[in-house]
């Protein structure tokens, strides 16, 4: 099984991305934060994530007779045997349907949607970007929160070694 065979449908990447900024959730969670994905879509969805072991129950506990779990990535799966670079092509591949689903809707208004493509450089030892991947999740925790009146919006974040071309 090839990792980027799994995560190509956009509702597994929903939920897996849902659980990168969030670390563990119940299923219930998930269906709350994906209100506009029917709660059977996102089970089913679910159960085949668990069954190809990319996502793992974290704990199990009762509630009201039901068995309620505490779902996680299961973070070897994203890092045994990966090509790097098929990954990388599916995430954009999944960004770039995004775009050109919301291009396709007519009427859009780029400005008013705070619609935002940035590249930053950042030249940091690993301590300091590590704190500062640490104090950005912090950011994202605190406003990763689902608001009455919000919009949904996708946040993603690439961060890659630079390679420099030889002259």
């Amino acid at each position: 099984m090839k990792l980027s065979d799994v995560i190509t449908n956009p509702v597994r990447m929903k939920i897996l991305q849902f659980l990168q900024v969030k670390g563990d959730a119940t299923t219930k969670q998930i269906c709350e934060e994906l209100s506009d994905v029917p709660q059977p879509t996102i089970y089913r969805h679910i159960n085949y994530l668990l069954k190809e072991e990319v996502l793992i129950v974290k704990s199990e506990r009762k509630v009201r007779g039901s068995l309620e779990r505490l779902l996680t990535l299961n973070e070897a799966k994203f890092t045994e045997n990966a090509d790097i670079a098929d990954m990388a092509y599916q995430f954009l591949m999944g960004l770039y349907g995004s775009f050109r689903r919301y291009g396709e809707k007519g009427n859009v208004d780029p400005v008013a949607d705070m619609l935002c493509l940035r590249t930053s450089m950042l030249t940091l030892t690993d301590e300091n970007y590590a704190n500062f991947l640490q104090e950005l999740r912090a950011v994202i925790d605190k406003y990763g929160k689902s608001e009455k009146n919000g919009k949904n919006r996708s946040v993603s974040i690439i961060s890659a070694p630079v390679t420099e071309e030889k002259k």
